[in-house]
């Protein structure tokens, strides 16, 4: 029985890897300098040489007369390996090898010296295919295996294998290999092999490959049992059914054009002609993304023959890069894994690039005017808001109730005009600021009236405790410099800020009775807090005045707290 390519042709040593230069580069200088690492984690998609370069690793550690990192491939060593009877290195199928018994039978055998080599080498392929209790035993020994041990893990899916696992390894991506170093290797195969490919032939290969050299070989055998040699890119196509590219080339232009009629005829054709499906909406795809970067102006080859391509440039020539966008989105949304005979989801993406229409352009807003005039007052959003507008001589307002709070979430979006934009200026520069004890852009949003005066900038509060608490951060050298940093630096000239209750009385709470009796100034000359007081009609505040003050209760108006 003769060896298939991909097993006859594998690479033997560093040099020989394809597309993988700085993989073997980086080796190979470890090696020299006698820094192999314990573990390696090499990922990458199936066919780019993880396997084979874990082989060459395996011979270059032990190789009896190694030359610039390289392992000679002559001496028994690297024979054994070659043939596969080397008892050092030792190859694991983590797909069928995968359960906690599995790992624990190897942490077991490690630490066994080498028979005859000077390393062991394990090779784990697939390892994401290990359970987590096996990826869990493994960690101890992946992290301080003997000194004689190198462990290779190999994996096409690197997001599944676990970062404590990765951490532990030196990881290498091995790259999908371009299609103009596949075709290179493959003509070296077929001078190797004796027989003759047309470089059409091997570049139809190569992309039906998608990266990968192992499938590309595999491509190769199969079409030279099939036709012989000479092998002609013809042959290839009707081989891999690629007779359908010139039918997609065909249909990407009606695509383009926005002709529904032939573009679902030529759909209903290739169907009834028997092709794949899969592999006609894969040629689409192909050519809508060289339709893509052809436009873009990205030079590239993709593969394509010359023919082929200036079809693909006239095509983009007429096409509208949002259109090709809209339509190259459209179709690789089509699913044809559930039924890949039905040609609907290729006739509805046809419909639909047909009606595409590109995004209509977003206007630019126009620019918002600067802010312009005296802070007149407080914007309706920002509760609890009297409407009266202030003035610099305003009369002080008569004292009342102030209205219940609005929740902010039943207001309407503030005013954009300029006093009320300097004011909500104002709540920005000092939301979040913490004075002493409190938020300073809290307590200046619950303030009732403002009044801009010559060089002043009076508060109003209806509320007491909001007064005092005001009135404390104001004591505070540090909070009164960032209130009044941020008044200046929207109203533009520096202000004295004064708090004045909403009754008129200035710099001060309202005194109640409780507040006028003597005990309770005496308790809160000793640090007590006034709580809460109850209002008494004015019958009972003469009767009191004549009787004597009295304690305040511990209900009625909310006036503070401690």
């Amino acid at each position: 029985m003769s060896e298939v390519f991909y097993r006859k042709w594998r690479p033997r040593t560093l040099g020989q890897l394809v597309g993988q230069e700085a993989v073997g580069r980086t080796i190979r200088n470890a090696i020299i300098q006698d820094r192999v690492a314990h573990a390696y984690l090499f990922c990458g998609p199936r066919g780019t040489g993880k396997t084979s370069t874990a082989r060459i690793l395996a011979k270059a550690l032990d190789c009896l007369a190694p030359q610039d990192g390289e392992p000679d491939d002559t001496c028994e060593i690297c024979v054994s390996v070659n043939e596969g009877r080397a008892m050092d290195l030792i190859e694991i199928d983590a797909a069928s090898n995968r359960g906690i018994d599995d790992i624990r039978n190897l942490r077991e055998k490690v630490g066994y010296s080498p028979s005859v080599a000077r390393h062991k080498v394990y090779i784990i392929d697939e390892v994401h295919m290990l359970t987590d209790a096996a990826f869990n035993a493994l960690l101890k020994t992946l992290e301080e295996p003997p000194p004689h041990v190198v462990f290779v893990l190999a994996t096409t899916q690197a997001h599944k294998v676990p970062l404590t696992i990765i951490s532990r390894c030196q990881r290498f991506d091995f790259r999908r290999i371009p299609i103009e170093a596949s075709v290179e290797r493959l003509a070296e195969l077929c001078a190797g092999e004796g027989v003759e490919a047309s470089q059409g032939a091997l570049t139809l290969i190569a992309r039906a490959a998608s990266g990968s050299l192992r499938d590309a070989q595999n491509l190769l055998e199969r079409a030279l049992v099939s036709y012989g040699s000479p092998l002609s890119e013809t042959q290839v196509g009707d081989l891999l059914e690629l007779g359908s590219d010139e039918r997609a080339l065909e249909l990407v232009g009606h695509i383009v054009d926005r002709s529904a009629k032939e573009g679902l005829t030529v759909i209903n054709e290739v169907a009834g002609e028997g092709v794949d499906l899969r592999l006609f909406h894969r040629g689409i795809m192909e050519y809508l993304r060289g339709l893509l970067l052809i436009k873009a102006g990205a030079p590239t080859s993709m593969g394509f023959s010359d023919e082929s391509r200036e079809d693909m440039e006239a095509i983009a020539g007429r096409a509208a890069l949002g259109h090709l966008v809209l339509v190259t989105r459209t179709f690789a949304d089509v699913d044809l894994r559930r039924d890949s005979s039905s040609p609907l989801p290729l006739e509805l993406a046809m419909v639909e690039s047909t009606l595409a229409k590109e995004a209509p352009k977003v206007a630019t807003p126009a620019p918002v005017p600067a802010m312009a005039g005296p802070l007149l007052q407080v914007p309706a959003a920002y509760p609890p808001a009297m409407p009266t507008p202030l003035a610099r001589s305003a009369p002080p307002a008569p004292a009342t109730r102030p209205p219940a709070p609005t929740p902010v979430s039943a207001l309407s979006p503030p005013p954009q005009s300029g006093p009320d934009r300097q004011w909500a200026e104002i709540l920005r520069l000092l939301r979040g600021r913490k004075g002493r004890r409190f938020d300073l852009g809290a307590l200046l949003r619950s303030s009732t009236e403002r009044i801009q005066g010559e060089g002043t900038f009076t508060l109003k509060y209806s509320h007491s405790s909001h007064m005092e608490r005001i009135e404390e951060e104001l004591k505070d050298h540090g909070s009164r410099g960032t209130i009044e940093e941020a008044v200046a630096k929207v109203l533009g000239g520096k202000y004295d800020i004064k708090v004045v209750a909403a009754g008129g009385q200035s710099n001060g709470p309202r005194q109640t009775p409780a507040r006028r009796s003597h005990l309770v100034r005496a308790a809160q000359s000793m640090g007590a807090k006034l709580v809460s007081e109850r209002e008494e009609d004015s019958h009972d505040e003469q009767k009191d005045d004549q009787a004597g003050p009295a304690a305040p209760e511990e209900h009625g108006e909310d006036a503070g707290g401690a």
